[in-house]
């Protein structure tokens, strides 16, 4: 569509960006210790501001550079709200459930699964659940740039997919969790300076910040609060705060991503700092989209380069702007290249390294031939794995042009498999007569129905209607516009445009098939809805259990369950397997004190296996020493059980 504007400047700015990517992997990979514990969790010594950034560009990513202004440009401000509600979700995490987690030592969340289910089974679903969302988004994640490239570049789709999946593989595989902190770092600073060029770029254009707000908020741009409570609409102020809050305050918990980079901090107090401080950070780079929408909008309000064919995108509508109003600036073609180029890298770099993790800690490591290799060699194979994702997503890549809706396509996908893991886990933190056939059989419900709901939805026509825009200021001559340059806007009502949310797969455009209201909920409430099945089912499926099952009657280590559950859980064992837990407990159970009344359990040591015996209790406590310290919980992990309570 345009012709190349590439200058020898714009090269310097973009190969600079991708070099020092690379000789950041390179220096961490001749520095490494070379084990596990250096490459996935950085040696638990990281540093508190790197971290911080890490944490926040793993949520921006070249999705959201080109689709957030473009969901602005569209229907206006209120997709910011998703992210304002982090501001209070993510320090709340940090201080409910971050020193829960943190005391355990993981380098991959789901080790807390099998412990507290003391069941393979549930950890192994929630990893190839993990495994399934990342490498799929990845690859949603690793086209997206690609539009914008082939739009001002003419790169082929599959040269840029490549060029910067392999990048990112390299200093990612080579480098680990050490170099993509820092990397990451890096590309935050790359990414504020494409963004606020951008934005001072178009408030000049468009008569001035004053100017291009007044102009936005005629045509319905600032539309950030609608207090209408309705969960079947798509925005609106309770969806924002109940599904975006619920989002906000699952991804610093137990999102993998997240995970490893509080657990590469030296100390609890300094997890928290990193959580913390990267809010501002986020609300920061999610104002300048905010701007950048509002901006462009206030330039094309009256001339949309949509309607009159220039692109054939709103996705576009960001590359389209930086060509026409930046280009004859040296380096800023550039520098915006770079911007999604750091974007895109950010994210990569980060579910590769993830990936790594969960695939080594949650089966490989289990392995005898694995499990016996000297550390040096387990990292080698740990490189291996992020080199096999690597390729992989640059595969998937390749068919993410099916998919439609860019950015809520993306978050629906999340919501609808993160919700159920988070569900889970909430399961086994809160609910103390939880078992392993509850969490599989709630997980399952959560995810299936809402990956059912997801699917439908998207496949299905639903038409959104944009807010206006005009061609009635246009120079050139087009054939929307009667023939006589000065047309009159488009009649919305009747018009359905491909959109940041409307752009569904070809074949279903005219689908009018009148779907169940159950498939037009939010997508902002997916995770709320797939977690509260999810601890529904697993709840009503545990005391099942309890009847049929003997094996699943066993109290849960104090351990496993969340501070605020332990003061109130009288009877939870500060040792494995030490009660049994029956329906008379439940029964007896105080719905005021929460103390489970074990007045039919044979607890405190009367078990079959004869444990009133002095001598066998001895050998019981001994072999118990044993397998505590052979567990994955590095820290914490004793005899004396674990009290977190005083973290809170």
């Amino acid at each position: 569509m345009f012709e190349n504007h590439f200058g020898w400047l714009d090269w310097v700015v973009v190969g600079g960006t991708l070099l020092i990517s690379l000789l950041i992997g390179i220096y961490y990979a001749i520095r490494s210790k070379n084990s596990n514990e250096d490459l996935l969790v950085g040696g638990r010594k990281m540093r508190i501001l790197p971290v911080a950034a890490s944490v926040m560009v793993t949520y921006v990513s070249a999705i959201t550079v080109l689709g957030f202004p473009a969901e602005v440009y569209s229907f206006g401000g209120q997709i910011f709200m998703i992210h304002a509600v982090s501001a209070i979700a993510f320090p709340l995490s940090a201080f409910l459930f971050i020193p829960f987690f943190y005391r355990m030592k993981l380098t991959s969340i789901n080790e807390y699964l099998e412990q507290r289910f003391d069941s393979k089974w549930v950890r192994w679903l929630a990893s190839a659940t993990f495994i399934l969302q990342q490498t799929t988004l990845s690859g949603v994640i690793l086209y997206a740039p690609s539009i914008a490239l082939e739009a001002f570049l003419g790169f082929p789709v599959w040269l840029s997919i490549l060029g910067i999946g392999i990048c990112g593989t390299i200093y990612t595989s080579i480098g680990g969790l050490k170099a993509v902190v820092v990397t990451d770092a890096f590309q935050f600073l790359m990414m504020v300076a494409g963004m606020v060029a951008i934005v001072w770029k178009g408030v000049t254009s468009s008569g001035g910040i004053s100017n291009a707000f007044q102009v936005a908020s005629e045509y319905g741009r600032l539309n950030f609060i609608d207090l209408t409570f309705d969960p079947f609409m798509r925005h609106n102020l309770w969806n924002f705060i109940i599904g975006s809050g619920f989002y906000a305050l699952m991804q610093p918990a137990v999102h993998q991503l997240q995970v490893q980079r509080y657990s590469s901090m030296p100390s609890i107090s300094h997890a928290r700092k990193a959580i913390i401080y990267s809010v501002p950070l986020k609300l920061t780079v999610m104002l300048m989209c905010l701007l950048t929408g509002i901006s462009i909008f206030a330039m094309y309000a009256h001339c949309d380069p949509f309607k009159q064919g220039e692109i054939k995108k709103v996705d576009q509508i960001v590359p389209y702007f930086v060509v026409k109003e930046l280009a004859s600036i040296p380096g800023m073609i550039g520098l915006f290249t770079a911007c999604i180029f750091s974007a895109v890298l950010s994210s990569i770099s980060s579910a590769l390294n993830s990936l790594s993790a969960v695939t080594w800690e949650d089966f490989l490591s289990r392995n005898k031939y694995f499990k016996e290799m000297r550390p040096t060699s387990q990292a080698n194979v740990s490189r291996l794995i992020g080199l096999f994702y690597g390729i992989l997503t640059m595969g998937l890549a390749f068919g993410a042009q099916n998919l439609g809706a860019i950015y809520s396509a993306t978050f629906a996908a999340v919501g609808a498999t993160g919700g159920a893991l988070f569900g889970v886990f909430l399961l086994g933190m809160f609910c103390p007569f939880a078992n392993f056939v509850g969490a599989i059989a709630g997980m399952l419900t959560g995810l299936g129905t809402m990956i059912v709901i997801s699917v439908t939805a998207f496949i299905h026509k639903i038409d959104l209607i944009p807010l206006p825009t005009f061609v009635d200021q246009c120079p050139i001559v087009d054939a929307l516009t009667g023939g006589d340059g000065n047309s009159t806007d488009l009649d919305f009502a009747t018009t359905t445009f491909e959109t940041p949310t409307t752009m569904l797969i070809d074949i279903m455009a005219e689908d009018k098939y009148e779907l169940h209201k159950i498939f037009k909920l939010s997508y902002l409430l997916y995770s709320v809805v797939a977690a509260g099945l999810t601890i529904g089912v697993g709840i009503i499926v545990s005391l099942l259990a309890l009847i049929c099952v003997k094996s699943t009657r066993k109290f849960p280590r104090k351990k496993y369950l969340h501070p605020i559950v332990q003061k109130m859980c009288g009877v939870c064992s500060n040792s494995p397997k030490e009660g049994v837990l029956t329906t008379s407990s439940i029964i007896h159970m105080d719905p005021v004190q929460f103390k489970i009344q074990a007045s039919a359990a044979v607890y405190n040591g009367h078990s079959k296996n004869g444990h009133n015996n002095p001598q066998q209790k001895r050998k019981h406590s001994s072999d118990h020493g044993k397998s505590v310290s052979n567990n994955n919980f590095k820290n914490g992990a004793t005899n004396k059980g674990y009290d977190a309570s005083s973290e809170l």
